[in-house]
């Protein structure tokens, strides 16, 4: 359009809403700085044990451990943890990846000895899910498992 041919009031619809699109999102934008102050100061004496139940609180922290996975920030294995057990195996990675190498040299051995493929499928099926998601801080519970007449053989076997 040629500036002759402009009349009074052309584009002025497009140049108010454009105004107040932007005059909105500024004030949008206030109104959320505003709340995440006032949250950041109420974050500060956060006490979740008040704020949910038992096992909303399992349901969160195993949501936030699931984000931190996909995040990278901890291992697969890690993924939908609840805090007690999360907490406890970040803090025992040395311990963990021994268990998975003895997992794995257990795996090798029953290969490399002959061992049916359902065998190595079952040993596989009961040792996996227990290399993450315990407290390895009490090995008792597995020793004292170990130690019953069902499994004392083994040790023992020539």
């Amino acid at each position: 359009m040629s500036e002759k041919n402009v009349k009074l009031g052309d584009g002025l619809a497009d140049s108010l809403k454009n105004e107040t699109n932007q005059e909105l999102a500024n004030i949008g934008k206030l109104l959320i700085d505003v709340v995440s102050e006032y949250v950041k100061g109420k974050i500060q004496n956060f006490d979740i044990d008040k704020m949910f139940s038992p096992k909303e609180k399992d349901k969160l922290i195993s949501f936030w451990s699931s984000k931190l996975f996909e995040k990278g920030l901890v291992p697969k294995g890690y993924a939908g943890l609840p805090d007690k057990f999360l907490i406890d195996n970040l803090h025992q990675d040395g311990y963990l990846d021994g268990l998975y190498a003895g997992y794995a040299l257990a795996m090798m051995s029953l290969t490399d000895h002959g061992a049916s493929k359902e065998l190595i499928l079952s040993v596989r099926d009961d040792l996996r899910p227990n290399l993450i998601g315990h407290h390895y801080n009490d090995r008792e519970s597995f020793y004292s498992r170990y130690e019953d007449p069902k499994y004392h053989w083994i040790e023992r076997a020539k």
